[in-house]
């Protein structure tokens, strides 16, 4: 019997263990780890008994009794702090009962007040309880029924119905899970002896039940969760189904809209730009008409490329259709590769088709016959800088095969992975050598596969690309209702009201406003084709030229429009930043930069960075002008040191204005750092003649400061004030040609040494004249002696023939060379000078002038005196 009882316990701590690791494994979150303390302890309590049932032994039973009861004993503790994690609610009264538990855990095995040892049952041994017992037994009571309390009011609040149900499971897995606490009963043995029933096997069965209660919640609650989400979840297909439909029925609204509202005014551009050319407006000058003949062919231009945007559109919006016509395929092909051998001839690359197999006549859509070879033939011409290009047409089996095969610069295998998605190009760096849209392949590959083709590419780097296409001969079985002439009958048997009874006379191509025939693709690819030389400067010297600007710029269609814009400057047109860059380095400093940003070997910040990283040009300003429109770029741009930024397209005035701006803008502040340097050489040369006089020691700051006051007193502009300010430091210039032994005698001066002293006015205007500097200086150098009655030296003039800064000079420096010290006096006492200045008014000096200089309420010439000296005057 007591094995029997054995394997009850084995099994359900077997149960216990697996289920904690696996929710352990397969769970997230804090709960898992509790769970597993629980079913740990759950399982070191089965196993225990396991043990001691399986000995049968007194020997060892009063140990092994312990030991299960060491982890018993937390058993009730660990299940109510399942629960409350998996509840997701407070936990403080966790440290109270872990605390009683580790209480009854140490008067286990320091007492028998918990257990007082085994005595023998029927399925084996078993332990006999204490008083503690009894007081542990309570402490379980009280935590189940906390926990039956918080079930409850959990359940009560629950209004979702998915967790209400696994509430109500895991209600009752609790409750099955404390009916296997009537093993304590066994604790007891007069219980046990009165009942006289063996309750162990019960409560085993009621432990096993309680978890698969506990696993089926589990599992139904899960399943309930997932037939909501997927009830959601189709909910929210059949929406987005919907709103697939509907926008997909708006995005051919919107393709249909866009084809009418971008084409036709277009279709007006190039119908009135035609009509000129035709001279159907009268006689057009033949420089207006070269003009003309470039709107229209940019017209062509953009058309085609609105083209490649509406066609990928259309075919993304499921809106291509087949049109399957019986045609000639050779004469066909032959035709459309014809069309290019002008181009071809023109740039030197042989052009060759041949049709290696007879193949007659077949369906297939003409239109997108053409797509694919006008395409693949351009991109051959693009890439091949000399060589050859064939295209062949042969039969394989079923299977018409068209191959365009080129020697030119071949693709990497990194390129090839991505050449037929759209807008992707080989090279889509901003210094890449070739334009284009990326939607050429990416048209060829649709065209291909909606008439049940494939392509294929094999490209070799440096030695060229081959593409093969292969289309079925048979479409017309495939695809019967795209034949025209099936499609044609279905129209016919449709009523269609034209509007009018001249159905004939009515417009019925309204769908196809701009249409580009090779003609245009032609001129469109010989426009596109890059330059030949990429070092190539082009030099436009106008006469008269309003300064030098060295434009870096790709694309010849701008090239030319700049050139005309900026009419009258000197201009270097440069293909891209690194030949700009070797233009400044052979010598020639533009004023200005206008440089693009997508060029290539060198790109436009990398020219821009180039300039301003050397001393020689880090300070040359630089326009970016560009087509990228993004805030990013121009950031990028303005940091690197770009002077101004424009967006393609822009006024022909606006970038006039924009370079005279900032060339002005240059200009100024060349003259303010040429004015700071023209000041501190002044002063480097007023000091020079202060040491030849060693007699007039700040007589040249002191007159300066004075006619700088004196200016601003009589309201003349800050830059003549400055001009006068500058000037009087070197009024005395001349005196750098005075013999020393005259300019310092002590004595006084003889007739013939004053007439000597008296050239130092000219000296001063041939020695600043020479120099360049601003005829302001050169005035007060030369006519500072010149006295308002025309007694002064060397001209003789009068009152106003005098300059107006020579007149201010004049008054600064009489003033102060009678209050300095000279060789030959002392320094005249202040009010003795006061009265001189007063005499000569109207003699020597300008009388409004002096009057504002000896102004008693102002006392301008009192400013730059000693307290000392002022004292005279007290």
């Amino acid at each position: 019997m007591q094995y029997l009882s054995a394997i009850l316990p084995l099994f359900s701590s077997i149960l216990f263990l697996g289920l904690g690791i696996t929710v352990y494994f397969i769970s997230k979150g804090k709960l898992r780890g509790v769970f597993l303390r629980f079913c740990y302890f759950t399982f070191h309590w089965q196993f225990s008994w396991f043990v001691l049932f399986s000995l049968n032994s007194s020997n060892y039973s009063d140990l092994i009794c312990k030991i299960g009861y060491s982890g018993i004993i937390f058993l009730p503790v660990v299940f109510y702090e399942t629960v409350v994690h998996y509840l997701d609610l407070s936990k403080k009264p966790l440290t109270w009962f872990y605390a009683a538990s580790i209480g009854f855990l140490i008067s286990l095995w320091a007492s028998d007040l918990f257990i007082k040892g085994a005595y023998l049952q029927a399925f084996g041994y078993y332990p006999e309880a204490g008083i503690l017992h009894v007081v542990y037994m309570m402490m379980v009571c009280i935590l189940m029924a906390i926990i039956f309390f918080i079930l409850y009011r959990v359940l009560k609040e629950e209004k979702n119905p998915i967790k209400r149900a696994q509430l109500k499971f895991f209600f009752i897995s609790t409750i099955l899970f404390c009916f296997s606490a009537l093993d304590y009963v066994l604790n007891y043995p007069f219980v046990v002896n009165k009942l006289n029933i063996q309750l162990y096997p019960i409560g085993v069965f009621f432990l096993s039940f309680s978890m698969l209660v506990f696993v089926i919640s589990h599992f139904m609650t899960l399943n309930l969760t997932l037939e909501k989400r997927v009830a959601l979840k189709t909910v929210q297909l059949k929406d987005s189904i919907t709103a697939l439909e509907e926008s997909a029925r708006v995005k051919k609204d919107f393709i249909a809209n866009v084809t009418h509202e971008l084409r036709t005014p277009l279709t007006l551009i190039r119908g009135w730009t035609d009509f000129i050319i035709e001279g159907e407006s009268g006689k057009v000058p033949d420089n207006l008409m070269k003009i003309i003949d470039k709107v229209g062919l940019q017209t062509l231009n953009l058309t085609e490329k609105i083209n490649e945007l509406l066609k990928i559109s259309k075919f993304d919006a499921g809106m291509q259709k087949l049109v399957l016509i019986e045609t000639d395929i050779d004469n066909d092909i032959s035709q459309i590769v014809s069309s290019f051998k002008g181009l071809t001839d023109q740039s030197k690359i042989d052009l060759d088709y041949a049709c290696e197999s007879e193949i007659g006549n077949i369906f297939i859509d003409k239109d997108k016959l053409k797509d694919i070879l006008n395409n693949l033939i351009r991109n051959a011409y693009k890439f091949t800088e000399k060589g050859k290009i064939r295209v062949a047409l042969q039969k394989t089996n079923e299977w018409m095969v068209i191959k365009v095969e080129d020697t030119g610069i071949g693709m990497s295998p990194k390129v090839l992975k991505n050449i037929f998605q759209r807008f992707h190009q080989g090279d889509s760096s901003s210094t890449r050598k070739y334009e284009g849209t990326g939607l050429g392949l990416a048209i060829v590959k649709d065209c291909v596969e909606i008439m049940h083709g494939s392509i294929l590419v094999k490209s070799v780097e440096s030695k060229g690309t081959i593409f093969t296409i292969k289309l079925p001969m048979d479409l017309e079985k495939q695809e019967a209702e795209s034949v025209l002439e099936n499609r044609e009958k279905e129209r016919r048997t449709k009523q269609m009201d034209y509007g009018s009874n001249e159905r004939r006379q009515k417009d019925r191509r309204v769908t196809d406003l701009a249409k580009i025939n090779n003609k245009d693709i032609i001129r469109i690819s010989a426009s596109d084709k890059p330059l030949s030389s990429q070092k190539n400067i082009k030099k436009i010297l106008p006469k008269n030229s309003m300064g030098v600007i060295l434009i870096a710029e790709d694309n010849t269609g701008i090239q030319e429009f700049l050139s005309i814009a900026l009419k009258g400057y000197t201009l270097f047109i440069a293909s891209n930043g690194q030949a700009a860059w070797e233009v400044i380095q052979e010598g020639t400093l533009p004023d200005l930069v206008i440089s693009d940003i997508m060029m290539p070997i060198m790109d436009g910040y990398t020219l821009l960075e180039t300039i301003r990283t050397h001393k020689k040009t880090a300070t040359l300003p630089v326009i970016i002008i560009t087509s990228l429109i993004e805030q990013d770029d121009r950031i990028k741009s303005l940091q690197l040191g770009a002077d101004d930024y424009l967006t393609k397209p822009f006024h022909h005035l606006e970038l006039q204005a924009r370079v005279k701006n900032v060339l002005s803008l240059h200009r100024l502040e060349r003259e303010t750092t040429r004015s700071e340097q023209l000041e501190i050489f002044l002063m480097v040369l007023a000091s020079v003649i202060e040491s030849k006089d060693k007699y007039t020691g700040g007589h040249v700051e002191r007159v300066a400061n004075f006619a700088r006051d004196l200016a601003i007193k009589a309201d003349l502009p800050d830059t003549l004030t400055n001009d006068i300010f500058m000037g009087t430091i070197v009024h005395d210039v001349g005196k750098i040609g005075i013999k020393d032994e005259v300019l310092n005698k002590p004595d006084k001066l003889t007739k013939e040494e004053f007439d000597h002293i008296k050239t130092h006015p000219v000296i001063g205007k041939n020695l600043l004249s020479k120099l360049k500097i601003a005829p302001i200086a050169v005035n007060i150098a030369y006519y500072h002696q010149e006295k308002w009655n025309g007694k002064g030296y060397p001209c003789g003039i009068s009152k106003t023939d005098i300059p107006i800064e020579a007149r201010i000079s004049t008054i600064a420096d009489f003033w102060d060379a009678i209050t300095s010290e000279r060789p030959y006096r002392d320094a005249m006492p202040l009010e003795k000078a006061i009265q001189v200045m007063n005499e000569e008014r109207g003699k020597s000096f300008d009388p409004r002038l002096l009057d504002l200089f000896m102004d008693e309420n102002d006392k301008l010439y009192l400013k730059y005196f000693s307290k000392d000296r002022l004292k005279e005057l007290a």
